[in-house]
């Protein structure tokens, strides 16, 4: 058994190393974490002052200008604790009753300790108060206006003036932004208080073709007509103080008025026997002069058709009756008017009702009756048509009797039970016609109808 030998212990190199090893760990050890080892370090950290859920927010404050700072926060402790610390373990909190009304407050930093690190110490917080400058927020509604009175004239004209036009008060400008007039404005009192308008202000000059959509700039003015800086206020609608403003530029067309007259005597002259006339003044109109988009306006043919004057539907009292004008979305007349009075020159004629006995079909002139097939009247009995109504010359109605009137049915689309209308005419009289009533805006219905069976020619033979 060998005899242990501490020096023979010492020169071993290996027991040595880690001997060494040991000692130096130790040694770091209690440098590190010992008592004699406590440090001071500084944090840099951030502070917003957020007046959410206060009473200064119920009273409508809000911070202007700067709302967060940096400050240093200085902490103690052991060199391991304070250098593994950053600005999240530490929570700062402004005392936000120190902010008791508009204007400036100084409002103090309270720091504490968050997170797991809790073994060392807070010595300082530098600034230990910020200020703050609050106004109180107001939220209301200004006229808007236009910087030229005329917002036709407003830095804006038309690319040829001969067919085009800028209607006057035309401009719209985007709802969203302004409705009913007026525009909507958050921000401290001080400056909304000074609003007196807000005026659309359209730099540059604008030579336009079409309807176009352009950025104008709202401007705030105060009572002496001076513009207001509205920094730190909000246009609601818009981000950045601008509003779209639609420009119609609006071009003319003139087109002729055409109609057809169907159903007139021909006894009267149809030369001058329709006046077209302007509905609000009467004044005569042969072309009407037509006011919209240029692209539309091209759509449009060199004539307008107001459809047929009817004459079975036309009498010396209802001889003026308007036409509404079937015009593309956007386009007008000049003349403001979307209607047309057509006067029926026939005032000077009058009026003469008749009854008429019709004892058989052989009374009857028959037209379209199928081959094979007979009419009869309905039961056998005379029927009796009121009311018809002739118009003419009051010297050639007081001739007419009831013998001279012809009435006429089609049977052509008949079978069996049938009520065709009845049209009459009056021969050897070419002035006269005969007024069937009020013409409908849907369909034309003739007053005048005989109840009628048409049957197999062979069955009613039999019969």
């Amino acid at each position: 058994m060998k005899k242990f030998s501490l020096n023979n212990l010492l020169h071993k190199d290996r027991v040595m190393i880690i001997f060494s090893l040991v000692v130096a760990i130790a040694v770091w050890a209690i440098i590190s974490f010992g008592p004699g080892n406590v440090q001071q370090r500084t944090i840099t950290a951030t502070v917003k002052i957020d007046l959410t859920d206060t009473s200064a927010e119920y009273d409508n404050l809000r911070v202007i200008g700067e709302d967060t700072f940096t400050v240093n926060v200085t902490v103690e402790g052991t060199r391991s604790i304070i250098y593994s610390l950053t600005s999240d373990d530490l929570e700062i909190k402004p005392d936000l009753s120190d902010i008791q009304g508009p204007g400036r407050s100084y409002v103090s930093l309270n720091v504490s300790k968050t997170g797991r690190y809790t073994d060392y110490t807070i010595n300082s917080i530098s600034p230990a108060t910020v200020t703050v400058e609050c106004e109180k927020w107001t939220n209301d509604f200004y006229p808007v206006e236009f910087a030229d009175s005329d917002k036709a004239a407003l830095n804006v004209s038309v690319a040829d003036d001969s067919t085009q036009f800028l209607p006057k008060n035309a401009i719209t400008l985007d709802t969203a932004v302004v409705r009913g007039g007026r525009v909507q404005i958050e921000g401290p009192q001080t400056v909304t208080s000074q609003i007196h308008s807000v005026r659309v202000v359209l730099d540059g000059e604008h030579v336009l073709s079409k309807t176009s959509v352009l950025r104008a700039r709202l401007v705030a003015y105060n009572e002496s007509d001076q513009p207001i800086d509205l920094s730190g206020c909000t246009i609601v609608g818009s981000s950045d103080g601008m509003v779209a403003m639609t420009v119609p530029v609006r071009a003319t067309k003139t087109v002729d008025l055409t109609f057809k007259l169907i159903n007139v005597p021909t006894g009267l002259k149809t030369d001058g026997l329709v006046t077209l006339l302007n509905p609000v003044d009467k004044t005569p109109l042969t072309q009407l002069t037509l006011v919209g988009d240029s692209d539309v306006l091209a759509t449009i043919g060199d004539t307008i058709d107001l459809g047929t004057i009817d004459f079975d539907f036309i009498q010396p009292s209802n001889a003026e009756f308007t036409r509404m004008l079937i015009l593309p979305e956007g386009v007008e007349p000049m003349s403001g008017s979307s209607e047309v009075l057509i006067s029926v020159a026939v005032n000077k004629y009058r009026t003469k009702k008749l009854s008429y006995t019709v004892d058989s079909v052989e009374d009857l002139v028959i037209t379209g009756l199928p081959e094979g097939r007979v009419a009869t009247l309905y039961g056998g009995q005379a029927q009796i048509l009121t009311d018809i109504v002739l118009c003419g010359d009051s010297r050639m109605l007081s001739r007419i009797k009831a013998e001279d009137l012809v009435l006429t049915v089609d049977l052509s689309a008949a079978s069996g039970y049938t009520e065709p209308e009845v049209r009459i005419t009056v021969p050897g009289y070419p002035s006269v016609w005969v007024y069937y009533g009020e013409e409908s805006e849907v369909s034309k219905q003739y007053p005048h109808q005989l109840s009628i069976d048409v049957v197999d020619a062979k069955a009613a033979a039999t019969e």
